[in-house]
């Protein structure tokens, strides 16, 4: 009896997930096959569906908000112009946007840890100098050098970050133009396809923007 009622519940959960997806895409045969596959795969197509939890995006949150619909905009005319949704195209654009903003929050606290009175390299670099001229201060000297070097690598993962930062935000608004350009093509019967080489586009960056985040 269990069994039953959680067979029935996954079906309908699939049906109402396939009827929203399907919401706006002309009838066709190919939606037809799609609505069945939403319906069966439903699981996988629901964070889709899901509203974005809002949080603190740290530095340019108004850009990337701005990049990710602009995308998003993009994607959905694409998809409309086509009868598909391209689902999983619109969840990749989702966890773009998902590591724009904890790239965003990476450069932030690098900033503050950077602009902090106590990281002052000009005040450390004035202090060295000073230890280096006393015959007595070396093991302080060293260790002077050894934090101004600390800094000095800091200062080179926030400019990764902010470089790999922009790169994503362009590259976003480059695809968005190309996908616009796709849809006024008319090359209807490859555009879908394409569609889907341009988005990996978007796991690229994604990763990129994952690595910078574990250096």
């Amino acid at each position: 009896m269990i069994a039953l009622v959680t067979v029935a519940a996954y079906c309908l959960a699939g049906i109402a997930v396939a009827f929203v997806l399907a919401r706006g895409e002309a009838r066709s045969a190919g939606g037809m096959a799609r609505a069945g596959l939403h319906a069966v795969l439903w699981p996988l197509f629901l964070p889709v569906l899901m509203p974005t939890a809002a949080a603190p995006a740290g530095a340019g949150g108004s850009r990337i908000d701005a990049a990710e619909a602009t995308l998003q905009d993009a994607l959905q005319r694409l998809g409309r112009e086509l009868g598909d949704p391209l689902a999983l195209e619109t969840a990749r654009v989702r966890s773009l946007g998902t590591a724009l903003r904890a790239a965003s929050r990476r450069l932030a606290e690098l900033d503050a840890v950077l602009s902090s009175p106590d990281h002052d390299t000009d005040a450390l670099a004035r202090e060295l100098a000073s230890m280096d001229a006393r015959t007595d201060a070396k093991p302080v000297a060293d260790i002077l050098r050894e934090r101004l070097a600390h800094l000095s690598r800091l200062e080179s993962l926030r400019a990764q970050a902010r470089a790999d930062l922009e790169r994503a935000l362009a590259r976003s608004g480059e695809l968005a133009t190309r996908l616009t350009l796709l849809r006024y093509e008319g090359a209807h019967t490859h555009a879908a396809g394409r569609a889907r080489e341009l988005t990996d586009t978007i796991d690229e960056l994604c990763r990129t923007l994952e690595e910078v985040r574990a250096a």
